[in-house]
């Protein structure tokens, strides 16, 4: 087991005032969206079901569980600081015609700006993506566009290649219009974010080989952001940067501490659960020094060392 210890940088005032009162420790809470208009927190139920009828008039191809595997690796790209220490190495696999390249929202216009066409992007926001995102849309890249995705979504990607994805639904009002729209249809697992769905459509697609490069769940102790220079993103490292550390309970294991912020601290727990249930379908390496790569070694080292056969020690 791999437990975390969650820290904030606070001055010792600041600890008195949590102490006796006068200030509240910060908690972190899964918030709904802040409506545009009036500022306050709304369900997106509503529009997640009101974007999936919109998908079904489409009539566009959805992605299949194939029945058999896939030679070659699925490259998975996010959006870390780190992306830039490895660009070469991204280039060297999407050089390969066996592999295929998945950018990460914003990483997807960064690849191209760096000269990495990606094989695909998965969309996976209710709300509409940036203005930014679709100047950048490429005619050699699949866009995998989750079906509760907003309309504008589809749109501006009217000339792309376009492949539509269903996740399970997360409401009475997503599943009836699931039910009655898409019956038998495909259903992508993961977590609250787009770096596991994005996992998931690969295996989906026959990839049983993953390389992660910039999904670090992290961000260097000196980095002005918490994404790569460029990366178009609402975190601010001034107000939500915390500190975990983290250690394996096996005997003489060497903490560690990161830099993070809430949901990319919450991607890890996510990251783990799914590897422990779904590990044995998939080799995967995460490429890079960070919190996402130190958890998965310590737990999966097989992972990260010549082949051994035998059992393993956890």
């Amino acid at each position: 087991m791999l437990t975390h210890f969650f820290e904030h940088s606070m001055s010792e005032e600041l600890l008195k005032q949590i102490e006796t009162g006068a200030v509240k420790p910060i908690q972190f809470n899964m918030r709904k969206p802040l409506d545009p208009v009036t500022g306050e927190e709304r369900d997106q139920t509503g529009d997640a079901a009101k974007n999936m009828k919109y998908a079904a008039t489409l009539q566009l191809p959805e992605v299949i569980r194939l029945p058999h595997l896939r030679m070659g690796r699925a490259v998975i790209v996010g959006g870390a600081p780190s992306i830039k220490d490895h660009l070469e190495d991204i280039k060297k696999l999407a050089s390969d015609p066996d592999n295929a390249v998945f950018a990460l929202n914003f990483s997807h216009n960064w690849l191209i700006d760096n000269g990495v066409v990606p094989y695909g992007c998965v969309l996976f926001e209710i709300d509409a993506e940036p203005d930014e995102f679709f100047a950048a849309a490429h005619p050699d890249v699949t866009y995998f566009i989750c079906s509760h995705c907003h309309q504008k979504s589809f749109d501006q990607l009217a000339n792309a290649r376009r492949i539509l994805w269903h996740c399970t639904p997360n409401s009475v009002a997503e599943t009836a219009v699931s039910e009655e729209l898409f019956p038998g249809a495909t259903q992508i697992g993961g977590g609250i974010g787009t770096f596991l769905r994005t996992l998931s459509i690969a295996l989906a697609l026959g990839f049983r080989n993953i390389d992660l490069f910039g999904c670090d769940s992290s961000f260097p102790e000196d980095s002005p952001s918490t994404h790569v220079e460029g990366y178009k993103t609402s975190n601010n490292v001034e107000t939500d940067a915390f500190y975990v550390t983290a250690k394996h309970d096996r005997p003489g294991a060497t903490p560690r501490k990161f830099k993070t912020v809430g949901y990319l601290a919450l991607q890890v727990e996510e990251f783990k659960l799914f590897c422990q249930h779904n590990h044995y379908h998939f080799a995967l390496r995460v490429h890079g020094n960070s919190l996402l790569r130190f958890v998965h070694e310590q737990i999966y080292p097989e992972q990260y060392t010549p082949p051994r056969f035998g059992s393993r020690r956890i």
